[in-house]
């Protein structure tokens, strides 16, 4: 089975998971997403990315309330324009935002969707340079033992996971029901060093 037969089933096999399972699983994974936050929590102020779950992906939202709760900066993916992709090198950056902004935000309604620099207030949501992460959450459509994600096809994560400091904490979180035999790999695809999944 090709990457995209295989997304279409794992992601076909996840949307069968009753939403009100879906919840309680994803509940249980911002906990223990809670737990890493209290053990690596400091004076100092830290900063997080988690994503916008699209469709029946597992939901990071109530980690990214306990996280700003807690007085880390949260940060959430914004897809980049053409033009600024190409400037940056990469397809998309993390903006910085306010737990209060969260539900109107742009680039968190559509998170698929591209924005020029010029569309997003970077004073109100400014983005967080990739070294200045902390930690990261990252959505995959399937996985496997060894850590080896599929995600969405757009190599997105990818580009940018490659980009962050050693010491930020990179987490994969998915259902049970996402884990599969052996994940097909390219040369580009990066192993996730840890992955929740319920």
């Amino acid at each position: 089975m090709d990457k995209a037969e295989l997304r279409r089933a794992v992601i076909a096999r996840r949307d069968t998971l009753d939403l009100d399972l879906r919840a309680a699983k994803s509940a249980v994974i911002c906990a223990q997403l809670v737990e890493l936050l209290e053990r690596s929590d400091s004076a100092t102020p830290r900063t997080v990315a988690v994503y916008a779950a699209m469709g029946s992906e597992a939901n990071p939202a109530a980690f990214a309330a306990a996280a700003a709760k807690r007085g880390w900066r949260v940060a959430y993916p914004c897809m980049l324009s053409a033009i600024d992709a190409t400037a940056c090198g990469q397809r998309m950056c993390m903006r910085a935002v306010a737990a209060d902004d969260a539900s109107t935000t742009p680039f968190i309604a559509h998170p698929t969707q591209a924005f020029a620099a010029t569309d997003i207030d970077s004073s109100r949501f400014p983005i967080v340079p990739a070294e200045a992460l902390d930690m990261i959450v990252v959505p995959l459509v399937a996985f496997d033992r060894a850590g080896a994600r599929l995600g969405y096809g757009g190599g997105c994560y990818d580009r940018y996971l490659s980009t962050l400091s050693t010491t930020c904490q990179i987490i994969g979180i998915a259902f049970d029901e996402q884990r599969i035999g052996r994940v097909p790999t390219d040369a580009h695809d990066l192993p996730l060093p840890n992955i929740i999944s319920v």
